[in-house]
This record gives C-alpha cells, structure tokens and sequence, in this order.
C-alpha cells in the first residue's frame, strides 16, 4: 500500500509545546463549528487530493478514514469520547476522537487534512491514490 503522506505539508510543528495542547471543547464550540461547517462545505468544492482539508463536522460512530503517522490510510470510528479543539494547519479547529486499527485511539482533524468522511468521493480519491484493498 503506498504512502500518500511523501508529499510536503504544512505543520504546526513550530507552534509551542503550549499553544499546540489540545482542550476539550464545550457544546457551544461544536454547536459554532457546525453551523460554519454546514455553511462553508455547501460553497466550497470537495477535495481533489487527500491531503487537502475538509471542513466536514463529524458525530459519535461516524465511519472514517484516516491518516495515520506513518502516512497510510485506514478506516476508523469516530468513538464517543470528548471532541477537542487547537490549532490546525489552517487556524483552531475540532480534533475528533478516532479509534481505528483494532485498538487504536487518536485524535484527527478535519482542517489538517488527516480525517476523511467514509463517502464514494473518499474513496475515489483513495483509489486514485493507490489503494486497492477499500
């Protein structure tokens, strides 16, 4: 399976050890993010390439794909605990609990371009990227 992760991407690996903590979000957070996703997905194109972000809000069981440190690909769930909020790529955003490869639990975010919505579009784009096994 090829690694689609090769590919140069910003990071906020120059943040602070402090500013880049992840803090819990409240329900108005999520509530407030929602309400700017649902306004800015209807608008904005879908992604052309899995590395660009997605501004897609998710809930508890929501089937996923996400990209794991080591730049692959593989499905998920987004589990039932705490949604949390920091800083992206872009700007703060949602960071989603994810629990994936049988025992595994991370959190992804949407605006890093690291969570997927588990949709045709997703998997075109997987396809296209090589992978076969979806």
């Amino acid at each position: 399976m090829p690694s689609v992760a090769q590919r140069t991407r910003k990071s906020v690996s120059t943040l602070s050890p402090q500013s880049q903590k992840l803090r819990p979000a409240t329900p108005e957070d999520i509530h407030a993010w929602s309400d700017h996703d649902s306004d800015f997905t209807q608008s904005e194109p879908l992604p052309e390439d899995l590395d660009e972000s997605w501004p897609f809000t998710f809930q508890a069981g929501d089937d996923v794909w996400v990209r794991t440190a080591g730049g692959n690909w593989l499905r998920g769930r987004v589990s039932g605990e705490i949604t949390r909020k920091g800083l992206t790529r872009e700007k703060e955003g949602l960071f989603y609990p994810v629990k994936f490869d049988i025992k595994l639990r991370k959190y992804f975010a949407p605006l890093n371009g690291e969570i997927k919505p588990d949709t045709p579009h997703t998997r075109r784009l997987l396809k296209a990227a090589g992978y076969e096994d979806i």
